[in-house]
């Protein structure tokens, strides 16, 4: 007994290590694609199976209808190949120092996305099943260089320009306790997942707006100011995941789930930079005017705070497992998450350091703005179809295909930092290797989103900023995922 308990303080203490890890991982996708191998690898078709740790995410009823106690991890690898050809001019004419009509890329790296939970069997309240687990239910990560400051509008600040112009990193991760228990004479069960979310964002944009001077002032190239915005902060919050199993007979099992994470309000620093037009003539024919600031071709630099409600999307879900045969294992999966909560990010601003602004108070108007990022999205769909075949007592092999709606089904709104490009589609395959108690997983994943063209700039909430990005898109992901459980 004493052996036992040293080694489930040694698992919680693990477990307690991988909740660390997690709060700082990186992955890609606002609704990650899952986690763990035996679901990834049955393309997500795992709520009516759900009989590992990753029941937690996937349906937290699956808990109870696990007999063993787990410890267990997984860690996805990702690779996102997205490509645009940029076609950002104004009124469709002008240049803009977008890089117009080259293919870009995002920056090319591995992402990683750690998750970890323990399961436990008590001998309380009827055998309650209580679990422990950290995972990423939402992320989203994404950077692209795309703009290069054209020497008529300032030829001395082009090698200023930062690099990561377009980038956005969200990581929410949940910190989930979940109970489950079996009723109906072992047939049925309920389970819920309690959450503390966390949430980082890391949002950069270049912002092109509207020069509040008259002509000569504003004659092009000088008519938009470039301004670049960096956005770093976090929140807290909360959140449920529920659902319920029914065994309906030795074959078949129904599964229904439903998650409600709360909204979460981001807090912290901005980086504001506005890179002002060169022009030496009427440089020179204002010095000391307060008009000097928009020619003078210098950065004005501040640092307010911001504050942004992340609105995260409840979701529901329904799955069904048959048993087909005594290696066959076949399920199905669909879910509909609520998109249309979600409208884009508000960045509200205060705190404003006017520093060397003190002598033109009539332009802090235009310096302190707040600036917003409207999404207007649609309810979307999920269906994944996966089985299991258990080839020897050692391997277990998996296959699956999934088709995701896409939220963005109106994109003209559609920017660089968050890529979807329409409906997706996934093909997935894994194995399980099982020995003694323990049981290694690998599964691999590609997921294909179609080409689209979006055509023009847009204001879409009239506040004379541009909300969209043009330009020819293209977007793949790659992604492999290792696991492991140990039963105890």
């Amino acid at each position: 007994m004493e052996s036992r308990m040293g080694i489930l303080r040694r698992l919680v203490a693990s477990v307690l290590v991988c909740l660390l890890l997690a709060s700082t991982a990186a992955a890609s996708g606002f609704e990650v694609t899952g986690l763990g191998t035996k679901a990834r690898a049955m393309g997500g078709a795992f709520r009516a199976i759900a009989d590992d740790w990753t029941a937690a995410y996937y349906n937290p009823a699956g808990h109870a209808f696990v007999y063993d106690n787990i410890f267990g991890a997984s860690h996805g690898f990702l690779h996102l190949r997205n490509e645009i050809i940029p076609d950002y001019r104004y009124g469709g004419v002008y240049e803009s120092g977008v890089i117009n009509d080259q293919v870009l890329y995002n920056k090319h790296e591995i992402l990683s996305m750690p998750a970890a939970g323990i399961l436990l069997q008590t001998p309380y309240w009827g055998g309650m099943v209580v679990g422990l687990s950290a995972y990423q239910p939402f992320d989203n990560n994404v950077e692209w260089t795309l703009y290069q400051m054209p020497r008529a509008y300032n030829d001395s600040l082009i090698y200023d320009i930062p690099r990561n112009q377009y980038y956005s990193n969200l990581d929410v991760v949940a910190f989930q306790v979940t109970l489950a228990r079996r009723f109906a004479d072992d047939a049925m069960a309920l389970g819920l997942g309690l959450q503390l979310l966390r949430a980082d964002l890391d949002f950069h944009n270049f912002t092109f707006r509207e020069n509040p001077l008259e002509a000569p002032f504003s004659d092009r190239p000088r008519d938009r100011i470039v301004q670049f915005n960096k956005n770093d902060g976090y929140g807290w919050g909360f959140g449920l995941n529920a659902g319920m199993m029914y065994q309906v007979n030795e074959k078949l099992r129904v599964a229904l789930t439903g998650s409600l994470p709360f909204d979460i309000t981001i807090d912290g620093e901005t980086l504001q930079q506005f890179y002002m037009p060169f022009n030496s003539d009427l440089s020179l024919q204002t010095l000391g005017d307060p008009e000097n600031i928009f020619v003078n071709g210098q950065i004005v630099s501040m640092r307010p705070d911001f504050e942004a409600d992340i609105q995260l999307p409840p979701s529901v879900g329904i799955g069904l497992s048959y048993q087909a045969t005594e290696k066959l294992l076949v399920a199905i999966d669909a879910s509909y998450t609520l998109w249309s909560k979600y409208e884009g990010l508000d960045f509200l601003y205060d705190g404003w350091d006017t520093q060397g602004l003190a002598a033109n108070p009539e332009f802090t108007e235009f310096f302190e703005a707040d600036i917003s990022y409207p999404d207007d999205w649609n309810n979307a769909g999920k269906v994944a179809v996966g089985m299991s075949y258990m080839a020897t007592d050692l391997l277990t092999l998996m296959g699956g295909v999934s088709a995701d709606q896409s939220a963005d089904r109106d994109p003209s709104g559609f920017r660089p930092q968050l890529v979807d490009t329409g409906d997706k589609y996934g093909f997935n395959l894994g194995a399980i290797f099982s020995f003694s108690q323990w049981e290694l997983g690998f599964a691999t994943s590609y997921i294909h989103g179609p080409d689209i063209d979006i055509a023009k700039l847009q204001d879409l909430n009239d506040d004379g900023l541009f909300d969209n990005f043009p330009g020819e898109y293209k977007a793949d992901t790659y992604e492999t995922i290792l696991s492991f459980n140990y039963r105890f």
